[in-house]
């Protein structure tokens, strides 16, 4: 609601500056509309030589002449109305549109259009939104800046001197009088828009710059840029597509036409899915007894009595939905005993008839036959995008629940700003596809307190209570929410990679462990040695061994390896020392080395004192070489084979059947990253990724969504859980779902 009073006037130190606007303007337009009346004449000749009755180019050819010996007058007229809007601003009043604005920002001055002026209104406002679309960014600032100069106060967007909504309108009240036919006042408009219009934004950055180098807002941040790029393609051909319909119905009265929400046709592939549905909707409503009474789909159709949008919007905002979150629907007693999917399908059509009833309650606001066609439309396209949302697969129960309390806001948004549902870059469209994103990828039933439902619920409550007619709301919002999501990922990320390394580091000491048994089975096979010496070898010096392969996997061939190497066949050699009096006496000058050789080994492990192995291999050999004594001297001891402990290196994978070897060749080129179902014993679907893959060991290490390891299995058990199908490789929808959502819709309407 606009305010007006002195005590809402420009600040008088800051007067000079908006007087230093309103020259910018003046200068730009007085330019602009020269090059725009330097136009007239090809134009009209061009039309002219097209036509193919005399009278028709007598029209065109009379109008140049016409237009000419009038440009002053519109000149002045238009010049007066633009002052007069700097002078209320200057005031501290709201600009006075004297002509009706079809979707205006203002809702009270929505009227209903007279039928005879529809297609100028039509026209002009669509120009309108073009212009606000391509300019969204420096129209924002200006209104920041503006607002500055007013004491602080947020002005309307249409109370923006020589915004879009106002040099349009000025431009419509000076052609007020201008006695031209419609065909030509619609090629004059379509003129005013690709030479005056269009180039606006010069003159908005232009004022930006003047405010800025004034100390008004020196540093403010750009906004998120909702504006598609204009396609030159499409003003090129706006011209002759205007004026030769102009031309064509020329001699024809005008039927009653569908009042379809105005859109910014730049948008091309948002655009012309859109159009593709409003077809078919059209086409499944004329054949609904429902609407046989409705004005726009009878011949002699009274428009006056549709209702305008002032009273619609009044409607959906006396729905009483809930003003805080309500998840009764996902959390019920009566939803206890049901499984997984009996409740997944119990909650869908709970949230169904909530969404049905917030439609139905409009229409029991509204007779369905006295509300426009555009917004009968609208009403279903928004629901039928939250219908779509319960069929998500992908999506958890509560969050279905949680983004359902969007239905009424966004329904009043689309009303309120009909681009949402045609611009793929509108940011409310954007926030709806990254909440549905996030709660794909973020949100965990059984760990909710964990990814974004928190966030996403205190989100989603700030917009049913802030939400009036601002889309500023979803543009801070959706920053918001960004920077949220990012801190997210980078904790995930961060908490993965230490749950990657510390598996890694498993795997490494697990590898270095089977290196170190099979050089041992390498040099010890088929010998049966003295329990003590077999202790030895199996336990200390391959735990040894170990530690030196996961120290440096290429230490092989060196120094160290040399030495591990020496004893162990020294003490191959001593195992028949107890038996052979060469051998013993070979032990005898062999041992100091042979101990030089083991204490390096115990220094390289950190002990402080000699491990019972050493100890009990030292007591053995001093034993032996003490007494010096024949074999029939000796107590007889059992030698024994030393036991594998570890398991051998697994072989390479060998798929039996066509269906394992395919199996096999789908992991093997699913990439780390990728993403896997496990169904659960009590019918729950877990959601993990693929974090890592051991060629050693043949293990795949999974992750749950928020970076924890959720288990390990070895690729034999993964082929097997794939091949019965309780596992499944998942690939993430992140294609945006409004835009997937509209195309399917259009689909299954022309079905």
């Amino acid at each position: 609601m606009s305010m007006t009073g002195d005590h809402l006037a420009v600040i008088p130190r800051y007067r000079s500056l908006v007087i230093s606007y309103e020259e910018l303007a003046h200068t730009f337009f007085e330019e602009k509309l020269d090059q725009m009346f330097e136009k007239v004449e090809p134009v009209m000749i061009d039309f002219a030589s097209k036509a193919e009755a005399d009278n028709a180019q007598t029209v065109f050819f009379d109008a140049i002449s016409y237009i000419e010996n009038q440009r002053e007058i519109l000149t002045k007229a238009f010049f007066k109305g633009l002052k007069e809007g700097f002078d209320d601003y200057i005031q501290g009043r709201p600009i006075v549109y004297p002509r009706p604005i079809i979707e205006t920002d203002d809702a009270s001055r929505i009227g209903i259009v007279d039928n005879n002026d529809l297609e100028i209104h039509i026209a002009i406002q669509a120009m309108i939104t073009k212009a606000k679309n391509k300019n969204h960014q420096a129209l924002y600032q200006l209104v920041q800046r503006l607002s500055v100069l007013r004491q602080g106060k947020k002005i309307a967007g249409h109370d923006v001197p020589a915004c879009p909504t106002h040099v349009a309108t000025v431009f419509q009240t000076a052609t007020i009088d201008y006695d031209l036919e419609q065909k030509l006042l619609l090629i004059l408009y379509v003129l005013f828009e690709q030479n005056v219009l269009k180039d606006a934004g010069l003159l908005y950055e232009q004022a930006n710059s003047l405010f800025s180098e004034a100390g008004i807002y020196p540093h403010l941040a750009p906004v998120i840029n909702i504006q598609n790029s204009v396609s030159s393609k499409g003003d090129e051909e706006e011209l002759p597509k205007s004026a030769a319909k102009a031309d064509v119905h020329a001699n024809e009265k005008r039927p009653s036409c569908r009042t379809e929400p105005l859109k910014n046709e730049d948008f091309e592939l948002g655009e012309e899915v859109f159009r593709s549905i409003l077809s078919l909707l059209t086409e499944r409503r004329r054949n609904d007894p429902r609407f046989k009474n409705h004005p726009e789909y009878q011949p002699d159709g009274n428009l006056e009595l549709l209702r305008s949008k002032p009273e619609l919007i009044s409607a959906i905002n006396g729905i009483e939905t809930p003003k805080t979150i309500d998840l009764h629907a996902a959390s019920s007693e009566e939803l206890e005993g049901l499984n997984p999917a009996e409740r997944k399908t119990a909650i869908n059509h709970s949230l169904q008839e909530r969404i049905t009833s917030e439609r139905e309650l409009i229409y029991g606001e509204l007779d369905t036959n006295t509300i426009p066609t555009a917004d009968l439309d609208t009403i279903e396209l928004v629901g039928m995008l939250f219908e779509h949302i319960l069929d998500d697969q992908e999506l958890a129960s509560l969050t279905k629940a949680l983004i359902c309390h969007l239905h009424t806001p966004y329904l009043k948004l689309a009303i309120v700003d009909p681009n949402f549902l045609t611009d793929p870059e509108h940011i409310a469209r954007k926030l709806l596809n990254l909440l549905i994103n996030a709660g794909r990828r973020w949100v965990d039933e059984s760990k909710l307190s964990a990814g974004i439902y928190d966030h996403m619920q205190s989100l989603i409550q700030s917009i049913m209570t802030e939400f009036k007619d601002d889309i500023i709301v979803f543009e801070k919002y959706y920053a918001e929410f960004v920077d949220h999501l990012s801190a997210l990922e980078h904790k995930t990320r961060l908490l993965e990679e230490r749950t990657k390394e510390a598996t890694r580091g498993k795997d490494r000491l697990e590898y270095s462990r089977i290196e170190a048994e099979d050089v041992l089975n390498q040099h010890c096979s088929g010998i049966r040695f003295h329990p003590v010496l077999a202790h030895f070898l199996y336990s200390f010096w391959k735990n040894y061994i170990t530690l030196l392969l996961l120290r440096n996997p290429e230490i092989k061939g060196g120094r160290e390896w040399r030495s591990v190497l020496m004893v162990i066949n020294s003490i191959i050699k001593a195992n028949s020392a107890s038996t052979d009096q060469e051998t013993l006496e070979w032990l005898k000058h062999t041992l100091p080395r042979l101990k030089k050789h083991i204490r390096e080994g115990v220094t390289f492990l950190g002990m402080g004192g000699e491990p019972p192995e050493f100890s009990a291999l030292c007591k053995l050999f001093n034993n032996w070489l003490s007494k010096q004594a024949a074999q029939s001297e000796q107590p007889p001891v059992e030698l024994v084979q030393p036991a594998t402990q570890t398991k051998k290196k697994q072989k390479k994978i060998a798929a039996k059947t066509a269906e394992q070897k395919a199996l096999l060749e789908t992991v093997q080129q699913t990439k780390i990253g990728g993403w896997f179902e496990f169904d659960e014993p009590d019918g729950k679907i877990q959601r993990v990724k693929l974090s890592w893959y051991s060629p050693v060991t043949n293990n795949h290490m999974f992750i749950d969504r928020f970076g924890n390891q959720a288990f390990i299995l070895p690729t034999e058990v993964l082929l097997t859980k794939l091949g019965k199908k309780s596992a499944r490789i998942v690939e993430p929808n992140r294609f945006p779902f409004v835009d997937q959502t509209l195309k399917k819709i259009s689909k299954m309407l022309g079905t």
